[in-house]
């Protein structure tokens, strides 16, 4: 089966982002005021610009779609202006391409974790946190854009250890029926040491796709 999905399926990854940026930026695009956004944030006008950007502070002047402007205002780069992508062994390649359904270890957690009964609400709060991750750009400008940029959601630095928290906690259990043995301990070991990756690095995250 692993091998038929790896032909099949897209590469996901994990990318490290820019916590406070991210809600400001997203807001923002989506119906916020952009040069309001550019005067507060020296910092992000002076990455605009050199990236080629000549007047930051006028969105209308950017050639960028939603997509690019977004992922390049807020991707978590090393000070030479490179990315700098999270460290985590093997569980990078593990996670990006997960050996079942639509090969997201995401989307295998959502159906297939249940509640333990020791932390209900917990688990509410988990299930949160995975949906905002895997679809909160799901439909907006901001999903796609030129060179095959494709995300599908993301969590600032609170949420990121807020998710990991959860993760390793005992408010939730594998459903008694999922179809892969060890299946839900498996994606959730990956991801944490992804979240774990980013939390280090004080970053928020995002899920990108690669198809």
């Amino acid at each position: 089966m692993e091998e038929a999905l790896n032909s099949t399926t897209p590469f996901l990854t994990i990318d490290p982002m820019i916590s406070h940026r991210l809600d400001a930026v997203f807001s923002t695009i989506q119906n916020g005021n952009w040069t309001e956004l550019i005067e507060n944030d020296v910092d992000l006008r002076i990455r605009l610009v050199s990236q080629g950007v000549s007047n930051p502070e006028d969105k209308s002047t950017i050639t960028w779609d939603d997509a690019n402007l977004f992922f390049l205002s807020c991707l978590d780069l090393t000070k030479s202006g490179q990315p700098n992508p999270l460290e985590a062994g093997v569980s990078k390649e593990r996670f990006g391409r997960f050996p079942y359904g639509d090969g997201s270890p995401l989307s295998y957690l959502r159906n297939w974790i249940r509640e333990s009964r020791r932390d209900p609400q917990g688990l509410e709060e988990m299930s949160e946190l995975l949906e905002k991750l895997g679809t909160r750009m799901n439909g907006t400008s901001m999903e796609k854009g030129i060179g095959r940029l494709d995300m599908r959601g993301w969590l600032n630095f609170g949420d990121t250890t807020k998710l990991r928290k959860l993760l390793t906690s005992k408010c939730w259990t594998p459903a008694a029926d999922e179809p892969l043995d060890g299946g839900c301990q498996d994606a959730a070991k990956h991801l944490i040491a992804l979240l774990r990756a980013a939390e280090k690095r004080k970053c928020g995250v995002l899920l990108r796709v690669h198809n």
